[in-house]
This record gives structure tokens, C-alpha cells and sequence, in this order.
């Protein structure tokens, strides 16, 4: 006796009612049974709800959609943004969006508050070129033929000239790399998130070749490695048309929500 079958209204006597039933029954912004429970027009109801509900740019005039504000002003703000403003060029409706929008846009993080790393895929491979060069500091006729290339495919860094680099290069062999390992391999490796590490070949007793992790040369290679690292970070927010554009680009995928 006490159970007794869930009852569905069909009537409603405001657009917030005709809302809340939607999203109980249909878990969306649904206007034609919004529009049926209230006998309202679908019109009447955007401009009762503005502010809780809004049209999503794109959507068709003859079947617009709308979402609510909590779902709306979530996500890619940024993105979003973006996309009302473009729609208001068509029509000025949107303008509640970029609004809204506005006041829900994150706070832009400063140079400061951005850890950039060696190998971190979103900055330009044009930037490491330039670190490299600036760095290094290739003889010219090296500079043509040493270039930081990075395949999406792989997810791969690669320094094409690393293993043309002459033995006197002091940068190289001295400064940023070791006999071992000069700083091109090094940097390559630091940009594909690998510790450096050397290996020595003994032969055994039985006359079969290993490898084997020599500690001296590996913790030496890995200074150099953190040497590099350290003068990315100096030298990355130097500039300011790079750190312009790289706090920008920064805030735009990683700072949108």
C-alpha cells in the first residue's frame, strides 16, 4: 500500500517550473516540452529564463538548444568565450554569453607562476631551435645542419647533426656534455624526458659483451644535463615577445576551466 507509481506532472505555471521538470525527466534543457508543460512560447521562455539558461552558439535558429548556467559556464571558458563573441557578429542575442562569460573567465597565471620544462610538447620546436643555438652556440657551418624536430606521431624529439659535432667544440664536449656524450645527445634526451646515463662494455669470462651502468661518467653527464635544464628556465621567459606569447598560449590550454 505504500508504494505507490511515480506521478509525471504535465503542467506548469512558471518557465522556472517547466525548467525543473525538464531536467528531472529529460536530464536537459528541452524547449518544446518545456513549452508544452507551461503553454508557453519557446521565446517566452528564453527571455523568462535569461541568465539561467543560455542558447549554445551554432545551434540552428529553426531548433536552437540551450543549456544551463551551470553547465555553460564551465569547462573551456576560454573556448567558449571565443565562440560567443564570433556568434554576436551575427547576432546580438549572444551578448548574454559573452557577458557571463567575462565575468567567468580564470585568472591569467603570470611568467612566474608557469613551470616550463625541457620537453614539454606545447612549446614551438622553433623555440628550442633558438634555445639551443643561443646555448651552444654551433659553429656556423653546423648551424645548417643541427635542427630540433618533434614528431606528434611518436610523440619524439630528435637533434638531426648531434653525432657531426668535431671533438673540439668546448660547448659540446666541455661545458654542457662530457667525452661521453656531448650536450646535443643531452639535450635530446632531456627533451624526451630521459635521464642521461653511460654505459661501459666489459667482455665476461665466457667472452659474451654487457653493458654495464658506469656511476662516475653518469653522474657527471647528469650535471651537465641539469646545467642545461637550469639555463632553459632562465632563458625561456627572457624575451619578452616569447614570454608574451608563451604565457599566452599557456593560459589558453591549461588555464581555461
Amino acid at each position: 500500500r505504500t508504494i505507490k507509481p511515480q506521478r509525471v506532472l504535465d503542467k506548469a505555471d512558471t518557465a522556472s517550473e517547466a525548467l525543473a521538470l525538464s531536467i528531472g525527466e529529460h536530464a536537459c534543457v528541452d524547449m518544446p516540452y518545456m513549452a508544452e508543460l507551461s503553454g508557453k512560447t519557446e521565446e517566452e521562455i528564453a527571455s523568462e529564463l535569461r541568465g539561467v539558461i543560455f542558447r549554445l552558439p551554432g545551434s540552428d535558429d529553426d531548433n536552437p538548444q540551450f543549456v544551463t548556467a551551470d553547465e555553460y559556464l564551465s569547462g573551456n571558458v576560454r573556448k567558449k568565450l571565443e565562440q560567443a563573441q564570433e556568434a554576436t557578429k551575427v547576432s546580438p542575442i549572444f551578448q548574454d554569453n559573452v557577458d557571463a562569460l567575462l565575468k567567468a573567465q580564470p585568472k591569467d597565471l603570470e611568467a612566474s607562476e608557469i613551470d616550463v620544462r625541457l620537453g614539454a610538447t606545447w612549446i614551438d620546436k622553433n623555440y628550442i631551435q633558438e634555445f639551443m643555438m643561443e646555448l651552444l652556440q654551433p659553429p656556423y657551418y653546423m648551424s645548417r645542419i643541427l635542427k630540433v624536430n618533434y614528431s606528434p606521431f611518436t610523440a619524439e624529439w630528435n637533434i638531426t647533426g648531434k653525432g657531426n659535432i668535431s671533438m673540439s667544440d668546448v660547448n659540446a664536449y666541455t661545458t654542457y656534455g662530457t667525452v661521453d656524450i656531448n650536450a646535443y645527445a643531452i639535450l635530446e634526451n632531456t627533451l624526451n624526458l630521459r635521464d642521461v646515463k653511460i654505459y661501459d662494455t666489459v667482455e665476461d669470462p665466457d667472452g659474451k659483451e654487457r653493458r654495464v651502468l658506469n656511476a662516475k661518467k653518469t653522474t657527471l653527464a647528469q650535471q651537465k644535463q641539469q646545467i642545461i635544464k637550469d639555463a632553459f628556465r632562465e632563458w625561456i621567459w627572457k624575451g619578452p615577445e616569447r614570454r608574451q606569447t608563451l604565457v599566452k598560449l599557456y593560459n589558453e590550454k591549461f588555464n581555461a576551466d
